[in-house]
């Protein structure tokens, strides 16, 4: 014979213990969960060094054969954010021009890595102004940067928050 008995008290043991849980949780550390978010993300932050820009994204890699990144650099600053860099591969003598432009008017300074075929990353930055594109030539802007051949990602982020905005690349011969 089938009995509820068992089913009611299991239910009975359950309520319980999620009542103990929510009780127990709910005032154990006194902040809100976008406090805790925050809190994460600065240490975060504070505990990365100056040359770990573009923070959750160091597997994008730039493919040359579809002209995009993956996996893709969603921008977490808002903005209509348009990344320049050449679309054919280019010999290793000539410094290869980068930009970046908002339609939308972002102005500030951005920063923006750029990982060779060695995995090295080497960073620039630049002053965007609003409604204007910057250019960057690579090497030439970027400290201890070398032009060898093979693809290059290029990791655009904002300078004050580290906030990834797009992802590029280019290829040398």
């Amino acid at each position: 014979m089938l009995t509820t008995t068992t089913h009611r008290r299991r239910t009975v043991a359950l309520c319980g213990a999620v009542l103990l849980l929510a009780t127990a949780c709910g005032q154990s550390h006194g902040h809100t969960p976008q406090q805790l978010s925050e809190m994460i993300a600065e240490t975060v932050r504070d505990s990365a060094g100056p040359d770990s820009l573009g923070l959750g994204i160091p597997d994008t890699a730039f493919d040359p054969a579809r002209f995009a990144c993956a996996p893709a650099v969603d921008p977490e600053l808002p903005g209509g954010w348009r990344s320049q860099a050449p679309r054919t591969a280019v010999g290793g003598g000539e410094p290869v021009e980068l930009g970046l432009s908002d339609t939308q008017g972002h102005s500030g300074t951005v920063t923006a890595a750029v990982t060779g075929p060695d995995g090295e990353t080497a960073t620039a930055e630049a002053d965007l102004g609003e409604g204007e594109w910057i250019h960057l030539d690579y090497p030439d802007a970027f400290d201890g940067a070398e032009l060898a051949s093979g693809v290059y990602t290029v990791v655009w982020s904002d300078t004050e928050s580290g906030a990834p905005i797009t992802c590029d690349g280019f290829e040398v011969e």
